[in-house]
C-alpha cells in the first residue's frame, strides 16, 4: 500500500515537472525569456508559484531545464528519423533534413527556444552546447552505420550540427519574411531544402 502511494506520488511529481517544462518552453518561445515571469508559467500550468519553485528554484534553473528538455526532444526525433531511413547514406541525409524541417512546422517552439538561448548567451547557451553533445554524437553514430564504407563519426557529427544550425537559420529567415509580408511558401521551402541537401551531400562526399 505504501509502495503504491510512493509510486503514485513520484509519477504525479514527474508529471508536474513535465507540465512546467512544457509551459515554460511554449512561453519562452512565444514571448522570450525576459518577458516571461515565473508567475505566468505557474498560472499556465495551474499550480502555485511555490510549487514551480520547488522544482525550479529560479528562472535560470527553469531555463536550463527547458534547454535539456528541448534538446532531448530534438535528439529523439533526429535519431529516430535517421534509424528509420535504412542503411543508405543519402536516405539518412534526406531523413535528417526532412525531420528538422518538419519540426519547424509541428514543433516550432523547439527551434524558437534554441534561437532564444543562442541569443541570450551563457549560461543557457553553454548548457545548450553541453546538452547537445551526447545527442548529436548518438545521431552521428546512427548516420555512420551504413553498408559499404563507413562515414567518419566526427565528420557526421559536424554535418549534423551544421544541418541543425542551417535549419534554425532558415526558421529565423521564415519569420523575418513573414514580418515583411513575404510568407515562407512551399516553393521557398523546397528551394531551401534542396540547397541544404546539396550542402550536406557535398560535406560527406
Amino acid at each position: 500500500m505504501c509502495e503504491h502511494g510512493e509510486v503514485s506520488a513520484a509519477a504525479e511529481g514527474s508529471s508536474t515537472r513535465e507540465r512546467i517544462l512544457a509551459a515554460a518552453l511554449a512561453a519562452f518561445a512565444e514571448r522570450g525569456v525576459e518577458a516571461t515571469s515565473l508567475d505566468a508559467v505557474a498560472t499556465a500550468v495551474g499550480v502555485r508559484k511555490q510549487t514551480l519553485l520547488y522544482w525550479f528554484p529560479s528562472k535560470e534553473q527553469l531555463l536550463l531545464g527547458v534547454v535539456d528538455h528541448a534538446v532531448a526532444e530534438l535528439g529523439a526525433r533526429l535519431t529516430d528519423a535517421v534509424l528509420a531511413a535504412g542503411p543508405e547514406l543519402d536516405h539518412r541525409i534526406v531523413a535528417v533534413v526532412d525531420a528538422t524541417f518538419r519540426l519547424g512546422t509541428t514543433h516550432p517552439e523547439l527551434l524558437a527556444v534554441v534561437r532564444e538561448v543562442a541569443r541570450l548567451g551563457p549560461p543557457a547557451s553553454t548548457r545548450l552546447a553541453t546538452s547537445v553533445e551526447p545527442v548529436v554524437s548518438l545521431a552521428a553514430a546512427a548516420l555512420a552505420r551504413r553498408s559499404g564504407d563507413a562515414v567518419d563519426e566526427a565528420r557526421g557529427r559536424s554535418v549534423l550540427l551544421g544541418a541543425g544550425a542551417q535549419v534554425v537559420g532558415i526558421a529565423t529567415e521564415a519569420e523575418v519574411r513573414a514580418d515583411l509580408g513575404l510568407p515562407a511558401d512551399l516553393r521557398w521551402l523546397r528551394t531551401r531544402r534542396r540547397a541544404l541537401l546539396a550542402s550536406l551531400r557535398a560535406s560527406l562526399a
